[in-house]
């Protein structure tokens, strides 16, 4: 029962990331930055194979979550840097928006990303473990 709350956590964190990234692109017209893009590309198959994963009760998804929210929290990390950073990264983030620009400066988007990526990752570590003592 454990392990199927962890899976389901994992899964409603990253369906509610991915859907607000569509909503601050398509909605809000917010432009997305090319780190910005990086991220979706960790977050938005992790919405699909978790709900899969839930779906077939599999819950050895947990390495390939786990890896996929690792390099995108990474980058969602080095993202916040150059916000808060600008002088001190040369980044190749290219117009028409670069990595600096902060829609929200009050909870930045890359912050988001990351809270979003520690709460899947966390809850990835937490199911290997349930895993193990299962066996």
């Amino acid at each position: 029962m454990k392990r199927h709350l962890l899976l389901t956590f994992a899964w409603v964190v990253a369906l509610v990331a991915t859907l607000g990234s569509l909503y601050y692109s398509e909605v809000r017209l917010f432009l997305p930055c090319e780190l910005c893009w990086y991220q979706r590309i960790f977050m938005y198959p992790q919405a699909v194979i978790l709900a899969v994963a839930l779906w077939r009760q599999d819950f050895g998804v947990w390495p390939y979550s786990l890896a996929l929210s690792l390099i995108g929290g990474s980058i969602s990390a080095l993202h916040l840097l150059q916000q808060r950073f600008p002088d001190l990264f040369t980044l190749a983030c290219k117009p028409p928006v670069p990595c600096t620009v902060e829609y929200i400066p009050s909870f930045p988007i890359p912050l988001q990303a990351l809270i979003a990526f520690a709460l899947i990752a966390l809850s990835m570590v937490l199911l290997a473990r349930e895993a193990r003592v299962v066996r």
